[in-house]
C-alpha cells in the first residue's frame, strides 16, 4: 500500500485546519470532516489508512504534541496550556498526555530543565 502525494496534502491540511482551532474545546471530527469536504466515515476511512489513527485520535495527538511543544518553550501553567490546546480540563490533559507520551506533564517538565 502506497501513501499518495495527494495522501500527504490531505493530511497536511487537515493538521493545518486542526491548528488553526486547536485552543476550540468544540472542535469536533464532524467540524474536521467539513471544512475537509469528507463525510465523518470517509474521513475515518482515510486517517486510518494515511495514519493509522481515527480522526478524534488524530486531533488529540495534535494537541498534544502542541502542548509538548508549549512546555518546552514557554514559561506558562500546565493548566493554561491544556485549555490553550483544546481541552476542558487539566485534568484530562494530564491524562491524555501521560497516555501518549509516557510520563504527566509535570514529570516532563522536570526531565527537560
Amino acid at each position: 500500500i502506497t501513501i499518495t502525494s495527494l495522501d500527504e496534502q490531505l493530511i497536511a491540511k487537515a493538521i493545518k485546519i486542526v491548528e488553526e482551532h486547536i485552543s476550540d474545546s468544540n472542535f469536533s471530527v464532524e467540524m474536521l470532516g467539513e471544512e475537509l469536504g469528507l463525510s465523518r466515515s470517509h474521513l475515518y476511512k482515510k486517517l486510518i489508512f494515511i495514519t493509522g489513527k481515527g480522526p478524534a485520535e488524530f486531533i488529540r495527538t495534535i494537541r498534544l504534541k502542541r502542548g509538548k511543544q508549549l512546555l518546552e518553550k514557554s514559561q506558562k501553567q500546565i493548566a493554561e496550556i491544556a485549555y490553550e490546546v483544546g481541552f476542558n480540563s487539566p485534568k484530562r490533559f494530564t491524562m491524555n498526555f501521560k497516555n501518549e507520551f509516557g510520563m504527566s506533564p509535570f514529570d516532563y517538565i522536570r526531565s527537560i530543565k
